[in-house]
């Protein structure tokens, strides 16, 4: 019962933060273009601004064409023209959007074989296409559930189980799976905005960044170190931790993972393609909604998009949902209007979704589920680790 009522409460908490942070991030933002006058008038309706004069069709359907000094300006000098999301999606350039969904689209390869790769340290032998249809359907649950990204983690990791009698370690590189990715996120963005001078506002995400960075490096350190292990702690003390077993073998498997190098490498270099094609993706989103957005300020994009990410990993609203766009409010704001960057983020969240919908298929044909021939060789297996000829049944066998 309290289990329930902390649920409930945990979710309360989820729905608030995201309600408030959709508020927040509504402000601004408009159907319609805006012009504010120097009078103290605002105009809305369709905002076409020429060489020397802006011309606005308003909601009454009336055309005006205003000259420049009869048009506000902000503190930078800059026209007091915004333009609201039906224009941006308007005047978007539809072949960067279509180049957005091409590059997006084989992120989940170089994801799937990364899975295979960590599954091999743990001597899972999981096919490369098995993995494939496991990812896809993963990445689905993660983006179109309302559970987040616990529910597609959930599916890999219980479905990837039953195609190995190593079930523990099969659910264990699903987490050490999601650990590489952010973990090597994390470590470039930081690395970006390290090399970005300090006067730039990108500069302001170093001790966001370098600080859990440190603290990620020491907890490995200590953790890895000859110096600590569970037969450092009493006998007594662990018999009292729930699940001991199973966190054994947890702890087995991210040892077991840390001393295959070639696959954590391995695991590290097809992180930074399956995110450099992702990047590029957001990035083409940008530049079709007309954005400021261009060879030159490429990382600083790069860096916005990587904290958004690490956003949505983070404990709230599924898959980030407000918190990811406030974010991109406040880091996007030099670079767009508030309708353009909300504009932006939801286009972002459709071309996730159109490149996660081959996972709907694979959910519904059950695909994922392991062959007959498959749950032989698992049986065969654990009969002869449990020294028993196949087909002969035992009440009692040990996995390992």
């Amino acid at each position: 019962m309290r289990t329930r009522k902390k649920r409930r409460w945990l979710n309360v908490v989820r729905v608030g933060i995201c309600v408030g942070a959709l508020l927040i991030v509504a402000r601004g933002v408009t159907l319609r273009d805006h012009v504010a006058l120097v009078d103290g008038r605002d105009l809305s309706g369709t905002v076409v601004v020429g060489g020397e004069n802006v011309e606005i069709v308003t909601v009454d359907g009336s055309r005006r064409t205003l000259r420049f000094d009869e048009v506000a300006r902000d503190k930078e000098g800059s026209l007091r023209v915004s333009f609201g999301i039906a224009t941006a999606w308007r005047n978007s350039n539809k072949t960067f959007l279509l180049l957005a969904l091409i590059l997006n689209f084989p992120v989940v390869f170089p994801q799937a074989f990364r899975f295979k790769l960590l599954l091999g340290a743990q001597d899972i032998a999981l096919g490369y296409w098995e993995c494939v249809k496991l990812t896809f359907a993963g990445n689905f649950l993660n983006f179109a559930t309302p559970l987040g990204s616990n529910a597609g983690d959930a599916f890999k990791a219980y479905f990837a189980s039953l195609h190995t009698r190593h079930k523990t370690e099969a659910v264990t590189t699903v987490v050490l799976d999601r650990i590489i990715g952010l973990g090597t996120l994390l470590v470039a963005t930081a690395l970006i905005t390290t090399l970005v001078p300090g006067g730039k506002q990108l500069s302001q995400l170093r001790p966001f960044l370098l600080v859990p960075m440190g603290i990620g490096v020491v907890f490995g350190v200590f953790y890895f170190s000859p110096a600590f292990g569970w037969i450092k702690l009493s006998p007594a003390f662990l018999a009292r931790i729930p699940m001991i077993d199973h966190l054994r073998r947890m702890d087995r498997a991210a040892r077991t993972l840390a001393g295959h190098r070639s696959a954590v490498l391995g695991a590290i270099v097809l992180t930074v393609v399956l995110q450099a094609l992702a990047l590029f993706a957001y990035f083409s989103v940008a530049v079709a909604l007309a954005m400021d957005a261009h060879w030159g300020n490429m990382l600083e994009y790069f860096t916005y998009f990587y904290t958004g990410t690490i956003v949505q990993a983070l404990p709230g609203p599924p898959q980030g949902l407000g918190t990811v766009e406030l974010a991109y409010r406040f880091f996007f704001a030099p670079y767009g209007s508030a309708s353009q960057i909300v504009c932006m983020a939801l286009v972002i969240r459709i071309v996730i979704l159109v490149c996660a919908v081959p996972g709907l298929l694979v959910t519904l044909s059950g695909s994922y589920r392991p062959r007959e021939s498959g749950l032989q060789a698992i049986e065969r297996e654990m009969h002869q680790d449990a020294g028993v000829a196949p087909g002969v049944k035992q009440q009692h066998v040990v996995t390992t």
